[in-house]
């Protein structure tokens, strides 16, 4: 019963970001007058679906739900007999490009609202890189950082909230030593050299600093929601965006990627938290869709924008053969990406 309770509201999670990824290309589609033949959520076998009277497209709900798609009319089809004017290639780039991004535009919204209602229900969580607690015998303890310490700098990087903590020490590579730049109680600033403690485990190796955060306080009022609104969104897309520097650096290992099993074991550890929690996790989420199609290659909504913007400057229309060659080449790494992520998900959830 409690993995299909998981199961339910990762599908509620899901869907909620897919629909409001795939509404924004809709939306502006329809506001443009191209041909919109299907609107999907999911992917697959069609489970269902419905046609309003004289509607043009077709709304369904498939097997899958992993993604979405809205269909639309990109070429002219003789069957259909459309006119030039409902064919999105024949749109202007200014057009072309506002239905390409309006999915990635509709998933920062779709995060900043969900932040604005989380704190509007339960308050503005206000955080800091204060040091909120220390184990005994644990290396900081050991090393002398104490109570009350702010972490300014991790290994030269500045920490700004514990999320930028937790991403230098924990999911950045394994570094044998790290400097801790921190403003003690006095206001003078000093530099510990901290080596963690590093034990094996099922997911691969456990660092330990034995340093906790300070209890989150809580600020209430419309205004503190809308602050958090933004905040909240700037905050995760800043740390999304180093977690991908660092991926693309090195310094972040593809091993600490997750899929969709991975993200069924985080919901299923966050539940029992409350909705808060669930709420803040669907935002991230809707973030990290709208970031990944930002990307400028094929098969993501970025790679399709950087298309345009080409033939805008070459004023000529790709090759097509050349188009749905980039295209199945980007979804068939796109799949391998998948199935090694899942892989590593499954060796976590039964190693």
């Amino acid at each position: 019963m409690d993995f299909i309770i998981t199961l339910l509201i990762l599908i509620v999670i899901l869907g909620i970001i897919i629909f409001g990824h795939e509404f924004g290309h809709f939306i502006v589609a329809k506001k443009c007058g191209v041909y919109v033949d299907e609107f999907a959520l999911g992917m697959g076998p069609v489970l269902w679906k419905y046609k309003p009277k004289n509607s043009e497209t077709t709304y369904t709900l498939r097997a899958f739900p992993v993604g979405g798609f809205v269909s639309m009319a990109e070429e002219s089809s003789p069957e259909l007999k459309l006119k030039k004017s409902q064919i999105l290639e024949n749109k202007n780039t200014f057009q072309k490009l506002a239905v390409l991004l309006m999915g990635i535009v509709m998933n920062f919204v779709l995060a900043i609202v969900l932040f604005f209602i989380s704190g509007l229900f339960f308050g503005k969580p206000v955080s800091s890189t204060e040091i909120g607690a220390i184990v005994d015998k644990s290396p900081a303890y050991t090393e002398g950082l104490e109570v009350g310490d702010k972490i300014l700098e991790i290994n030269g990087v500045k920490t700004y909230n514990w999320d930028d903590i937790i991403l230098e020490i924990s999911a950045k590579k394994l570094q044998a030593i790290y400097e801790f730049k921190v403003l003690k109680a006095d206001g003078k600033t000093q530099v510990y050299n901290i080596v963690p403690k590093v034990e094996k485990t099922k997911d691969g190796e456990k660092r330990s600093f034995g340093v906790g955060s300070s209890p989150v306080k809580y600020e209430k009022g419309f205004v503190k929601a809308v602050e958090y609104g933004f905040e909240g969104f700037a905050s995760n897309i800043n740390t999304i965006f180093k977690i991908i520097g660092s991926l693309f650096t090195g310094k972040v290992s593809i091993d600490n990627l997750s899929g969709p099993i991975g993200i069924f074991s985080i919901i299923d550890n966050l539940k029992s938290q409350g909705l808060q929690a669930l709420i803040y996790i669907t935002a991230y989420l809707s973030i990290n869709v709208g970031v990944i199609n930002l990307i400028p290659i094929p098969v993501f909504d970025g790679g399709r924008v950087l298309l345009v913007i080409i033939e805008t400057f070459t004023r000529k229309r790709t090759n097509i053969k050349v188009e749905n060659i980039l295209n199945y080449s980007g979804f068939g790494l796109m799949i391998l990406l998948m199935i090694y992520v899942a892989f590593n998900d499954i060796i976590r959830l039964i190693g």
